[in-house]
């Protein structure tokens, strides 16, 4: 008769241990990140709504492990923002680097212009030629 019991007691530790084994790979997960996790007790799970409260764990977790973030239930979008940003900066050097050479060509055939002008003896202030 104690043998279903035995089998439930075993089953509970076994459930226990396994839990406690998966809480304590996210806790070095959460050091690895570079944050302290919460506390809990022996055979309680990880708790999202814990490190949800802690607003620097929180931001700790978004920035350097968004994978445990999420598993977690505080995920953000702060790396597609980040990679947004980046592409839009690229974007925008591009879109300088174009305008620098259409200057760049504006301006040359500027000086041309002005160069001909003043070897053909025209005034650059009046547009008249030189004594007249």
């Amino acid at each position: 008769m104690t043998l279903p019991l035995d089998q439930a007691i075993d089953a509970a530790h076994n459930e226990a241990e396994r839990i406690e084994n998966e809480a304590r790979q996210i806790e070095a997960r959460i050091v690895k990140a570079g944050g302290v996790p919460p506390v809990r007790r022996y055979g309680k799970p990880v708790s999202g709504e814990a490190i949800g409260k802690n607003l620097t764990l929180t931001g700790a977790l978004q920035r350097r492990d968004p994978a445990l973030a999420a598993y977690l239930g505080v995920g953000s979008d702060f790396h597609r923002k980040q990679q947004e940003s980046a592409e839009a900066r690229r974007m925008m050097g591009q879109a300088l680097e174009m305008e620098t050479a259409r200057l760049r060509e504006v301006n040359a055939a500027a000086a041309k212009h002005r160069e001909q002008r003043n070897l053909a003896g025209i005034n650059p202030l009046t547009g008249r030629r030189w004594g007249s």
